[in-house]
């Protein structure tokens, strides 16, 4: 790996973390959580119904799984499907993985 990935955990003190502000946000960490497991159920259905596309769901919940957990793990932002986005990206002709650069 790059050793810039890892300089968080060199700049980060973690004697100078409030730990009781965060054991205060685990309830809000669990309701994102599961507000994460339940957006691909709902999200991919609706957008193969709308863009007339067939959708395997297991293969797109292995994929947000992996891409979460790989981004959870070096610190980056969960993946998520925005529903209105991709259905605006769909319908103005946007096709396979290039285009979305």
């Amino acid at each position: 790996f790059n050793e810039d990935l890892w300089i968080i955990w060199k700049v980060v003190n973690f004697s100078t973390i409030s730990w009781a502000a965060v054991f205060k946000s685990i309830p809000t960490m669990v309701a994102l959580t599961a507000f994460s497991l339940i957006h691909v159920p709902i999200n991919i259905p609706a957008f193969a119904i709308s863009t007339n596309a067939d959708a395997d769901m297991n293969a797109e919940l292995i994929a947000h799984g992996y891409s979460n957990f790989i981004v959870g793990v070096v610190g980056g932002l969960q993946n998520y499907m925005a529903y209105t986005q991709s259905i605006l990206y769909a319908k103005s002709g946007g096709q396979g993985k290039a285009s979305s650069l």
